[in-house]
């Protein structure tokens, strides 16, 4: 199976997989409960210069905290491709990721 560039991503339950350098990573927290982690984002580039946002929820945070770091180039498999947030838009695509595994 062949690495898709970020713009062939078709909205859904994806299997594809996408080779991508990790150019942010943050965690945001609950405004109202500093310790409590909503979700780990991250802006992801692909080899075209394409970029996309990308969000991990918890549980599956745990996998990504200790193997993903910033400027580290990536293969990502088994993520849903859906709308981007219409408040908050790190960058201009109109999809985001979220990872299920």
């Amino acid at each position: 199976m062949a690495d898709l560039l970020l713009p062939n991503l078709l909205t859904g339950n994806c299997s594809d997989r996408v080779c991508v350098r990790v150019s942010r990573f943050w965690n945001f927290y609950d405004t109202n409960n500093e310790t409590k982690l909503l979700h780990a984002d991250m802006v992801l580039i692909d080899e075209e210069g394409n970029s996309i946002h990308a969000q991990v929820y918890p549980p599956a945070d745990e996998l990504f905290k200790n193997r993903v770091k910033e400027d580290g180039v990536y293969t990502f498999s088994y993520f849903r491709v859906r709308a981007s947030n219409i408040y908050y838009k790190p960058v201009e695509n109109d999809q985001m990721l979220v990872f299920t595994k």
